[in-house]
């Protein structure tokens, strides 16, 4: 049976009547978005609504994991497990014809209607296992993505997962090959304090899954052992970074990251997270145990019964932009070992952006001659821009590596020798604002003795430098501009982007490079505003992801912090202990949190208890017990290990507080409590105030039994007391 949405195909053959699974209201609201706004409003209601459900399955950045893949316009795709269509439009825009696969009819629909206009999509809606029998096609690519760690799930048998590959396997062209995207199970994310993705539990993943079933992810070593037992398949390795879910950067065994390249903290939008240490510093480690491959957060492997030979290498996403300006950088590898670099537009309204690249190459080549700077040449075919690939070390990495030897003074007086190459070329003339100045950079309030020249590439920094034997290059010049830009504000990324994007570099601050480049503390917040305004208008109407971080996730939180919130928690705590006349456990017992300082609870007793305590947490040197009641609202008898200061009000000398019920009535069911903690320091002057009253009636007392004892005394020398003691031995 099938039904149409728009020019989507939805077949409902296999289709078991109602969805197996769901994640409840949000996917009503998903649906209404998918059907009442076209795609490219998606940033913007993804920007209003907040919500974690709605970034995960309308953001465009989840297109990234396969939007590279090198298509040629004639493949036949199959995606298995399409859910919402977060990455099947990026299929269909990029093949022949795609199928999809879906359990969930709602997902379906959702999927059908974002991408209604799509002639070449057709949507089977059912299990897999019922589907796929019924499957003639072969096709060029099949895609998994986020899907196989449910292999229990979607195959019934003893070795799920090897069985999922080979089944597959069945369905590919000679050449064929399965996308699979899945989270590594040893990735660093996890050791350094994300929980586990699907379980949202502390190391469960790296402890083997311990506690939970029905969902697995794979370390390296585990996953080559799966693609063997499958039929000896082949694969070529890539890393999304952060993750496959949100990629920016997809790394491969050809292409490591470089040292300092890892350092994005702010990816977990769903759950909270520990900072357990910088991941930044710990990648760096890894990095140079030639330990990347296997702690990297995700994998995407290419897969083919033979080893396949993908061309990309690298990818950069800088698609978090206004269209016009959103790209991508690919490092790709030809056949004979020959690298090349390609700027190409993410958007269609970004092609005339690339093929700037050309007319800027040309103009920078003749500026940057005078001080021996070679430009990467660049050449435009079609809407690509193609680069030459460089070798040697960048500046930024030469500047490191003096000061890990300690060479500082070498170190500045490197650095400095490039600040002076950038005054040198861009301060030709007395600076002016322009309306285009105004327009990226902002009206701000600038000095009147700034320079400049007539073209400006204000991205001349050290990471964008490439030192070799016999050259200087610079690479990366996308954000140069054909109107005047003061130098002083180019020398200032120049030092911005080198001091303080990387805490191993914080030493150098004491140097004060700034001053020494002329630059006070009043330009630079001129200039702070300035960088403000550019990144404005890099993002146009676009919202970026990590400006939502802090409306959608609910953070990271640092170890101390966590712990020392921890433990006050556990100081404002009351903890009910029960028993039955023995000693009481920590098993038999139930913790109830204090809120701003006060609880108040009912407690309905366990079964054939005698006696009660109850511990209002440690450190708790001030308590008030305002109720402490039966059910028929009769008084608990107690006793405490504290000090009555006054009506209800106890003073604790221990750091144990205890109050203590040895004998509970029969029959009662439970007991109404209703506390507050005093504070400390007022509670312990009440305290020694009822010390000193006491102190002072047994002074008293101890003075008046002296007089007594003293009479007694004088009375037993009398005679009468003689005659008295005589009669009485009578």
């Amino acid at each position: 049976m099938e039904e149409k949405i728009g020019k989507v195909i939805l077949d409902t053959t296999c289709y078991p009547g109602k969805d197996l699974y769901s994640d409840g209201a949000i996917e009503d609201e998903m649906l209404a978005i998918s059907r009442d706004f076209a795609p490219e409003e998606f940033n913007r209601v993804i920007s209003e609504r907040k919500s974690w459900p709605i970034l995960y399955h309308f953001s465009h950045i989840r297109e990234n994991i396969l939007s590279w893949i090198p298509f040629t316009g004639e493949e036949k795709v199959l995606e298995i497990g399409s859910g919402c269509g977060a990455v099947t439009g990026a299929l269909c825009e990029r093949a022949k014809e795609v199928t999809c696969i879906e359990l969930s009819m709602k997902r379906s629909k959702i999927n059908a209607y974002r991408h209604q206009n799509q002639d070449n999509l057709k949507i089977l809606v059912g299990n897999f296992q019922e589907i796929e029998k019924n499957l003639t096609e072969k096709y060029d690519y099949i895609t998994l993505i986020g899907v196989f760690e449910y292999g229990e799930s979607y195959i019934r048998s003893e070795n799920p997962y090897v069985d999922f590959l080979r089944i597959i396997s069945k369905h590919l062209k000679p050449d064929g090959k399965i996308i699979l995207a899945i989270e590594n199970r040893l990735g660093l994310k996890y050791w350094a304090g994300c929980t586990e993705d699907h379980f949202g539990t502390l190391f469960e993943g790296i402890q083997g899954y311990p506690k939970t079933k029905g969902v697995k992810t794979f370390s390296r070593k585990e996953f080559n052992g799966i693609l063997e037992e499958a039929g000896n398949l082949k694969a070529d390795w890539y890393y999304p970074y952060p993750d496959y879910k949100f990629p920016m950067t997809i790394h491969s065994d050809r292409h490591l990251p470089a040292s300092g390249e890892l350092h994005m903290r702010d990816y977990n939008f769903d759950r909270l997270r520990l900072d357990l240490f910088q991941e930044s510093q710990v990648y760096n480690t890894l990095l140079s145990n030639d330990l990347y491959p296997q702690f990297a957060n995700s994998f995407l492997l290419v897969i083919g019964k033979e080893q396949p030979q993908t061309a990309p290498v690298y990818v950069k996403f800088s698609n978090e932009r206004d269209q016009k300006l959103s790209i991508y950088t690919e490092i790709s590898e030809a056949v004979d070992g020959q690298l090349t670099v390609k700027k190409v537009p993410s958007q269609k309204k970004a092609a005339a952006h690339v093929r700037n690249l050309g007319t800027i190459c040309e103009k920078l080549t003749g500026m940057y001659k005078e001080e021996e700077i070679e430009v990467n040449r660049c050449r435009i075919k079609a809407d690509c821009a193609q680069l030459e690939y460089l070798t040697g070390i960048t500046l930024e990495d030469k500047l490191d590596h003096l000061l890990e030897e300690g060479r500082t003074e070498e170190l500045e007086k490197l650095f400095f020798s490039y600040i002076q190459k950038v005054k040198n070329i861009h301060e030709k003339k007395p600076f002016e604002k322009t309306p285009e100045f105004v327009r990226v950079f902002g009206n701000v309030n600038l000095r009147s003795d700034l320079k400049c020249t007539e073209i400006s590439n204000i991205d001349f920094v050290p990471a964008n430098i490439i030192l070799s034997e016999n050259k200087v290059s610079v690479i990366d010049y996308e954000w140069t501009f054909a109107f005047p830009v003061p130098s002083q504000f180019l020398v200032y990324r120049m030092i911005f982007y080198y001091l303080e994007l990387n805490d191993k570099r914080r030493i150098l601050k004491e140097r004060d490079f700034y001053e020494k480049a002329g630059i006070l503390p009043e330009d630079i917040e001129v200039y702070v505003e300035m960088e403000h305004n550019f990144q404005k208008y890099i993002l146009g109407e676009h919202t970026a992801m990590r400006n939502m971080y802090a409306q959608i996730s609910p953070g990271r939180v640092e170890v101390e912090d966590y712990y020392r919130e921890k433990k006050q928690e556990s100081l404002e705590m009351l903890q009910i202990f029960w028993g039955n006349g023995k000693s009481f456990n920590e098993a038999d017992s139930v913790r109830y949190l204090f809120r701003n300082g006060k609880i108040q609870t009912e407690f309905e007793l366990p079964e054939n208890i005698t006696m009660l305590r109850l511990d209002p947490g440690e450190m708790s040197k001030g308590l008030k017990i305002v109720k402490l009641t039966w059910e028929d609202e009769s008084q608990v008898k107690f006793y405490t290990d504290g000090c009555e200061v006054s009506s209800g009000e106890f003073y604790f000398g221990e750091d144990d507080p205890q109050i203590i019920v040895d004998s509970v009535p029969e029959n009662r069911k439970s007991i109404k409590i209703e506390m507050e903690i005093l504070e400390r320091k007022t509670t312990e002057k009440k305290f020694w105030k009822v010390y000193a009253e006491q102190k002072r009636a047994m002074e008293q007392m101890s003075q008046e039994l002296a007089q007594k004892k003293a009479q007694v005394d004088q009375m037993e020398g009398s005679k009468a007391w003689k005659v008295y003691r005589a009669i009485k031995r009578v």
